[in-house]
């Protein structure tokens, strides 16, 4: 759920007979694309994310100690239905972080939270299209690399074939 102004910063207590100040929205329009992206992901938007929306979820990679966590999310499975999430809670970025994935092939970055568009701010942390396959990891059948920005997430699917 969004608050009323909160894709765009809005700050203070919500009060009706406080108007939102609309000239946020142009200096942070950049937020407010991350939010429409995040929406357009969860509604699958671009049939590549149905997963986001099914009620299946599997916490498979919780790393304590570097701060990591993973997860898969799915409908009924398979190309444009699985999904990973991938969670850094630590302030250090990783070229190459190896963990688990449920299928075999092409992994896209469908969203990556450090992309310097939606903030000058942001490191811009490659976060690159992955090949899952090789031995098995986490509990999953097959594993990959990726990279991933500090305090960012990740979000990745396959394409519909």
């Amino acid at each position: 759920m969004i608050f009323q102004g909160q894709e765009f910063l809005e700050d203070g207590y919500f009060q009706d007979t406080d108007p939102l100040d609309w000239s946020k929205l142009q200096t942070y329009s950049g937020i407010h694309l991350l939010y429409r992206d995040l929406i357009r992901l969860s509604r699958n938007w671009f049939n590549q994310t149905r997963g986001l929306r099914g009620q299946h979820i599997n916490v498979y990679h919780v790393n304590n100690t570097d701060k990591v966590v993973a997860y898969h999310r799915w409908e009924n499975g398979g190309q444009g239905d699985d999904v990973i999430v991938i969670a850094n809670f630590a302030n250090r970025s990783y070229s190459s972080y190896t963990l688990g994935m449920p299928q075999a092939g092409q992994w896209r970055v469908r969203f990556n939270s450090d992309w310097e568009g939606y903030s000058a701010d942001f490191g811009n942390h490659l976060g690159y299209d992955t090949v899952a396959g090789g031995g098995s990891m986490d509990n999953m059948p097959l594993q990959t690399n990726v990279g991933i920005g500090p305090y960012s997430v990740l979000i990745l699917s396959q394409d519909n074939s």
